[in-house]
């Protein structure tokens, strides 16, 4: 059997099951994420950013069962046991905008203009697009705001 094709009858395929149970395991779940990703490095505010993240499944649905004050304090909980501070940052207020640089303010834009991509910069983000300063994606990157 050729290796992108899927068996179901293939006794070493990996397939994952959900098992449907009376008892509610959202606190046992947060709690095994929270360990898992900070063991691997992760602070609060990424911690947190992978929760609000909807391609992370099970941390997203602990989030939306639980709501976001809950994953903050579960959180909080798993630094206070290792003796580490959080400190979370109030979050903006949602009619504020970020602020965004004019492409003809100075230092701001393609770059020198020589042609050279080392010297170049990215563009500015589009005022349209608002950022989520209190949280970050596992690389430290602010969170973009997607109204879809």
């Amino acid at each position: 059997m050729p290796k992108d094709e899927f068996d179901f009858d293939d006794p070493m395929e990996l397939n994952g099951v959900a098992l449907v149970c009376q008892e509610d395991t959202t606190d046992a779940m947060a709690e095994c994420f929270i360990e898992e990703f900070a063991r691997l490095g992760y602070n609060h505010k990424q911690l947190l950013a992978l929760f609000r993240n909807p391609h992370y499944l099970g941390m997203n649905l602990v989030l939306q069962n639980r709501g976001e004050p809950y994953v903050r304090e579960r959180i909080a909980e798993y630094f206070a046991r290792r003796g580490q501070a959080v400190c979370w940052l109030e979050p903006e207020p949602a009619n504020a905008q970020r602020s965004v640089p004019s492409p003809h303010d100075e230092g701001v834009g393609r770059g020198s203009g020589s042609g050279d991509p080392q010297n170049e910069q990215p563009p500015a983000p589009s005022a349209a697009t608002q950022f989520d300063t209190t949280a970050s994606d596992p690389t430290g990157d602010a969170i973009p705001k997607l109204n879809l």
